[in-house]
């Protein structure tokens, strides 16, 4: 069957089988890091540090989960751990400068998969395949609707 021809459900059969063998392309030489460790590098990196409840809560793990993932990172040296001053219960999770420098390396490394992968893709074909990625990101972000009660947008 041409990909053009499938169904909706086909299509995302396809993708459920697709995805994860892109990510393990992509992600190929990242230093054996779990999934869930990879976005709470990738969280530190882009919004700084955060408490442990802020990155429980951005990587929709339990408190305890949360704590063993950053003690696994943290005996690797690519996070640390503080106290607040103000508030002793408080914990902050924090990159290291390894941990950034590891990461900077990682994303050089998918960068140059991804170079490789889409080297025989024509400019239209990239922007073709970046504009569905963009637009499947802002898609999933939408809240999903309550079974019974559609979207504002699919009303008549």
């Amino acid at each position: 069957m041409h990909t053009a021809d499938l169904t909706l459900e086909q299509f995302a059969a396809r993708l459920v089988v697709l995805l994860p063998r892109l990510s393990r392309g992509i992600s190929q030489h990242d230093l054996a890091l779990t999934l869930p460790q990879m976005w709470a590098l990738e969280h530190l990196l882009d919004g700084g540090p955060c408490t442990m409840c802020a990155l429980a809560a951005e990587l929709r793990l339990q408190g305890s989960t949360a704590t063993g993932l950053v003690d696994q990172l943290l005996r690797r040296g690519l996070v640390v751990r503080r106290r607040s001053r103000e508030d002793r219960r408080v914990v902050r999770v924090a990159l290291t400068a390894k941990g950034q420098r590891s990461l900077a390396q990682m994303r050089g490394q998918r960068h140059a998969s991804l170079t490789q992968g889409f080297g025989k893709h024509s400019r239209t074909e990239r922007a073709n395949f970046l504009k569905s990625v963009e637009k499947l990101v802002l898609g999933l972000a939408e809240p999903a609707p309550v079974a019974g009660h559609p979207r504002k947008k699919d009303m008549p």
